[in-house]
């Protein structure tokens, strides 16, 4: 119904129902005698018209689109007819014209609610069987009878468009066979497989927000089912703020199978280092990079320094951060870490205050073809920037480093080990506070395995896993990120903070589950095919090496992150084999910088087929 007319039509019969009301209350109030009084009372007519008419108004009644009704709309026609209803009697009794029994005060009340209220639901009614949407019929299935779930149902029930909700299943035996909203619980997450299969349907929706990632593991590794879509609610951290509907349900990601609780962060310590200070990440067009930059701006630093190598990079972060923060000043420099005399122009010009250090050479197998590469980047590069940050002062350096330094097997591992041992040596003896943070594995990251299936799914398969035994730990980029700028802030000097990675995922059940998230059969639909370990690669990684297993690991006074008892480093021995590495690295020998990682990392066990060229 348009407007105006539509609005017309709602006020004319408004002021028919309510009028109606009144004729009845009097008629139930006097019985037979009901004409005498009616005639009695006939300038109420008039002025509970007016009443209702000008508190209609007031309130914007007809302001709302009425085939949308909802307890809120009709709690507003309750008010409006109780204000129309007080005024009027309030004005009759004040001229003393008439005295409204009580009874007449109330049945109006009363039938003008149900008249005038029971138009607008009709109405709602009406247009919803007649709704342009034709309903889907996909079959949906919702995990959990909880509330997030009940909300779900409702809005399911009204959307035609979404699909047809065949019931519940949840793993709370009471609520089995209860009735929610008309839906069934039609049994427990154990034999969601047979439920499924029982009612066709096409659609599972996971809407327990407060579920860790072990209960979404179990729950997507249940279903077994083919061509099965599963959607999720997202968790609690995410929905802080804002409603459960329909609208915020999203599909499955890695991220909720992985779903580490929410990061709880000491501001008072990072404000402390990082607001109104000048800010520097290296690799800041990297994942770990372009995210340490995003969250550093949370903390309004006064100046932010953005360097890498990579341009194209750098282009997009810098529009990504300048639309973001338009106030912040911002400095983007195309500038290698192995540079030394550009890097030293830069900490010349800019005098930062804070370095992120998140440049670094990651790939494994591709460092054993190129060890010369992981030596200039990963430790000479490391070498200028820290000995740059002691010249011009920097109060926090804060190094990325990873679980692969730990017994390594790969060149690249070795490199960051020793990388590690650089930022020892001049934690102790420099005014800067040097620390190194190791974590694992960062799940969606540049050239990390998500993004590989993900693209070897699209392409059909196969999916390629190394080996069956694999394990890996994981963490999401905003987690290590902001671990990373808490850490940076609980240091003194020297420390190798590891942070809390939970339990090693296997690779193999990532790749099932991101093949089911896809849509598609694991092994079925999408092959999963074993290529065995890769140059340089472990069966599992280790956060911390088996001497500084048998010590207690420091508290660092967050409960995520933990201090590494690591060995003590000879500065001056460790200078020479660097001085060493160096040259070795521009006379690209490559057995020569493998045998020299052995003397330096005892731990270091390579693989020597690689450098078989």
């Amino acid at each position: 119904m348009k407007k105006p007319f539509g609005n017309f039509f709602w006020i004319g019969l408004d002021l028919l129902s309510i009028n109606i009301a009144f004729v009845l209350s009097v008629i139930l109030r006097f019985g037979k005698d009901w004409g005498e009084y009616l005639d009695k009372y006939k300038a109420a007519f008039i002025y509970l018209t007016i009443f209702y008419f000008l508190f209609a108004l007031i309130f914007k009644l007809y302001n709302r689109i009425w085939i949308y009704t909802s307890i809120n709309s009709l709690f507003m026609v309750t008010v409006t007819i109780a204000c129309a209803v007080a005024a009027c009697v309030l004005y009759f009794n004040i001229g003393k014209e008439i005295s409204f029994p009580r009874t007449v005060q109330a049945l109006t009340w009363f039938i003008s609610i149900s008249l005038i209220g029971g138009s607008k639901l009709l109405w709602r009614l009406h247009w919803e069987k007649r709704t342009p949407f034709k309903r889907r019929s996909e079959q949906i299935l919702i995990v959990g009878a909880g509330d997030a779930g009940n909300i779900v149902c409702r809005e399911i029930d009204k959307r035609k468009d979404l699909g047809i909700l065949v019931g519940f299943v949840d793993d709370d035996t009471a609520k089995i066979g209860k009735i929610i909203h008309n839906k069934k619980v039609l049994g427990s997450i154990e034999n969601i497989n047979e439920i499924i299969k029982k009612e066709k349907v096409g659609m599972v929706v996971i809407t327990i927000p407060s579920a860790k990632g072990s209960e979404i593991r179990r729950i997507v590794n249940k279903i077994n089912t083919q061509n099965i879509k599963i959607k999720i609610m997202p968790g609690v951290y995410e929905l802080l703020g804002d409603e459960v509907s329909v609208s915020r349900i999203r599909d499955v990601q890695m991220e909720d199978l992985l779903n580490r609780e929410s990061v709880n962060l000491n501001i008072k310590k990072i404000s402390g280092y990082i607001k109104g200070k000048k800010i520097m990440v290296t690799g800041g067009a990297g994942s770990i990079g372009k995210e340490l930059g995003m969250q550093v701006c949370k903390f309004s630093p006064d100046e932010l320094i953005i360097l890498d190598h990579n341009e194209n990079g750098l282009f997009y972060i810098e529009r990504e951060i300048r639309k973001k923060y338009p106030k912040l000043q911002i400095h983007i420099i195309v500038a290698d870490i192995r540079n030394r005399e550009k890097i030293e122009k830069v900490f010349k010009n800019f005098q930062p205050e804070v370095v992120f250090h998140a440049a670094a050479h990651k790939h494994v197998p591709m460092m054993e073809y190129h060890p010369d590469e992981a030596v200039s980047n990963n430790i000479i590069g490391t070498k200028y920037l820290v000995e740059l940050a002691d010249k011009y002062g920097v109060n926090n350096f804060v190094m990325i480093s990873t679980d692969k330094a730990i017994n390594p097997t790969s060149v690249m591992g070795a490199s960051k080990q020793v990388s590690e041992m650089i930022i020892k040596m001049h934690g102790r003896k420099s005014k800067t506070s040097f620390v190194a943070v190791r974590f694992g594995n960062v799940l969606a990251s540049n050239g990390s395995i998500v993004p590989i299936f993900k693209k070897q799914i699209a392409e059909g398969g196969p999916v390629t896993v190394t080996d069956k035994e694999m394990k890996r730990y994981f963490m999401t980029i905003s987690e290590a990120s902001q671990l990373v700028i808490q850490a940076g802030g609980l240091g003194i000097g020297e420390e190798v903070f590891i942070l809390e990675m939970g339990e090693p995922l296997k690779i193999v059940d990532l790749a099932r589950n991101l093949i089911k998230l896809s849509g598609f059969a694991p092994d079925e639909d999408i092959k999963i095919k074993f290529t065995g370990i890769r140059p340089g690669e472990k069966l599992f990684e280790e956060l911390l090496t088996e001497n500084e297993r048998n010590r207690v690991l420091g508290e660092s006074g967050h409960e995520k992150i933990f201090i590494a008892q690591t060995e003590d480093v000879k500065g001056d021995k460790l200078e020479k084999d660097i001085a060493e590495l160096e040259l070795l690295a521009k006379d690209l020998d490559d057995e020569g910088i493998v045998r020299k990682m052995q003397e330096i990392v005892p731990t270091y066990k390579p693989n020597r087929d690689m450098l078989k060229k």
